[in-house]
């Protein structure tokens, strides 16, 4: 028997009628009849019997039709799981990213997903630098990874979706508050807690200062999370140089925040593996993230002339 004989036959044996079982497949009644007349001239038996003017399943319809509904169970689980796809309420999607984005965008983004999707399988891998986060896109770990530029892998593609910078964090009651703006020189008695120059903040440091003709600040205490650096900000261990998704992510009683000179702007961007379809998953994480940055900058707590911004 083929699947549209199991078909027909299973429609029947639901129905109690040819008639019944045309209407639910949306076909004629004598394409039934024909279907389940070649069905039991191919298995050598008959299927149904007429007795008093109704159709009554054989005993032998009677042992086949279990497994024949284990089947159909089994597809009708296939399309509700093909139909959670096309509308993106179920799926599988593994994330990259820095711990930065793990602390500050990605919770919003992920609960809107979830909202929309609650059935989704999602995995966040936190890596310490932005080239570990290449590397798991790169070899298909993942299928999408959340850092700041540069990207340097060929292998994959990335999108830019926010412009950033880079702020000072100060324990509450510090001198430096009194500053509308802290530059490189007004660091250099203090303890400055913040990214190593090997990663892309710390780089972006280094060269905005390099390029404004000041003497870098040098980092008594590097940290890859600068959500730690503000917690020790707060412990009163030093002075932070810290992002913008950083100061977004908690309210902080004992950190005040200065803006930093020269300005240090950060490109947040998304990268996925190179000739690979993106998932439904994927795109509305791209688009979460993109909304949610858009509307999210700082605003409150620094004027937004505090900070680099660039047109996307």
């Amino acid at each position: 028997m083929n699947l549209r004989q199991f078909e027909v036959f299973h429609a029947i044996m639901q129905t109690g009628s040819v008639t019944a079982a045309a209407h639910m497949l949306n076909v004629t009644q004598p394409a039934i009849s024909n279907v389940l007349r070649h069905a039991e001239q191919q298995l050598g038996f008959r299927l149904f019997e007429r007795i008093a003017g109704r159709l009554q399943p054989t005993p032998e319809a009677q042992s086949l039709f279990p497994d024949v509904q284990e089947v159909f169970g089994r597809i009708d689980t296939l399309n509700r799981f093909i139909d959670n796809i096309r509308s993106g309420r179920s799926g599988r999607l593994a994330i990259a990213a820095s711990p930065t984005f793990v602390n500050a965008y990605l919770p919003a983004a992920l609960a809107r997903l979830y909202a929309m999707a609650p059935s989704a399988a999602i995995t966040v891998n936190t890596q310490p630098s932005a080239r570990a986060i290449e590397e798991k896109v790169a070899l298909r770990e993942v299928d999408i990874g959340i850092l700041y530029k540069p990207v340097v892998d060929p292998a994959l593609v990335q999108e830019e979706i926010a412009y950033s910078g880079v702020i000072c964090a100060l324990p509450a009651g510090s001198p430096l508050s009194a500053l509308e703006e802290i530059g490189p020189e007004d660091l250099q008695d203090v303890s400055v807690i913040g990214p190593s120059p090997l990663t892309q903040t710390g780089s972006a440091i280094q060269e905005a200062c390099i390029r404004a003709g000041h003497a870098p600040p040098q980092v008594a205490l590097e940290v890859n999370s600068l959500q730690a650096a503000c917690l020790m900000v707060a412990a009163g261990v030093g002075v932070g140089l810290v992002d913008v998704a950083t100061m977004m992510q908690y309210p902080l009683p004992d950190v005040v925040f200065r803006r930093f000179k020269p300005s240090v702007v950060l490109v947040m961007c998304l990268i996925f593996p190179k000739d690979r379809p993106r998932s439904r998953l994927a795109t509305q994480l791209a688009s979460e993230l993109r909304q949610i940055t858009a509307s999210n900058d700082g605003a409150g707590v620094l004027r937004r002339s505090a900070l680099p911004r660039a047109p996307l």
